[in-house]
């Protein structure tokens, strides 16, 4: 019984194709498998060790659980620890998976990612940084400007906590790279859609006065 070498060719290279990537499947579900364990045996030990020196009640002594419920995170200090330190194990175990894959694609765009985080990081805690240094500098004009006798010490504070603020916004978008929305027609679309808003909003409040003042004109005309 002779077999169609057409038919039979390419089933032979599909099937060492799928024998060839048996192996690697293989040790990509085990680092997949040990990694989920590894990072759930850490999460349990912190969360063991955080009781055992009463991590909670040190950070509501210090301050840090008051300033977490202030940003709006309601989980304990420990939990929050325990969780991003699962998170970030997490990441890191689906990383090597990935890249063990050999999957080009999706690396790239993981490496493209890592590589972003570090300017969001900077950028925030710049911003951060600058928002702390215009409250200190503005408290700063205000009170020198009440002792001295300076007028308007709050519009003087308010003005310059608002230049500190705009100086370090725009650190912060050249950081992330989102200044380039600045520059060419992206200003351009940037500015006109701005510049749109702010009259149709204008339009739209004071309707209501232009319609009474053109009724006043008109009576008076007549």
């Amino acid at each position: 019984m002779r077999y169609d070498p057409l038919i039979l060719e390419p089933f032979k290279e599909m099937l060492v194709r799928v024998t060839s990537f048996i192996p690697t499947l293989v040790v990509t579900l085990a680092i997949l498998i040990i990694g989920c364990i590894a990072a759930t045996l850490v999460r349990t030990l912190l969360d063991r060790v955080f009781k055992a020196i009463d991590f909670d009640k040190l950070a509501d002594t210090i301050g840090v659980a008051g300033f977490l419920r202030k940003g709006g995170i309601k989980h304990k200090p420990g939990d929050l620890i325990s969780c991003m330190t699962y998170l970030v194990l997490m990441v890191g175990v689906l990383i090597t998976t990935v890249k063990y894959l050999g999957l080009t694609m999706v690396t790239d765009l993981i490496d493209k990612v890592l590589a972003y985080v570090p300017h969001v990081i900077t950028g925030a805690l710049v911003m951060i940084i600058g928002m702390l240094i215009a409250k200190f500098v503005s408290v700063l004009i205000f009170v020198t400007a009440k002792n001295t006798d300076m007028p308007a010490p709050a519009a003087l504070a308010r003005l310059s906590k608002l230049a500190i603020v705009v100086y370090v916004t725009v650190i912060y978008l050249k950081e992330v790279g989102f200044l380039t929305m600045f520059e060419g027609i992206h200003y351009t679309i940037f500015m006109g859609g701005i510049i749109f808003a702010l009259a149709l909003a204008f339009g739209l409040a004071g309707r209501d006065v232009a319609a009474k003042y053109l009724g006043v004109f008109k009576k008076t005309a007549e």
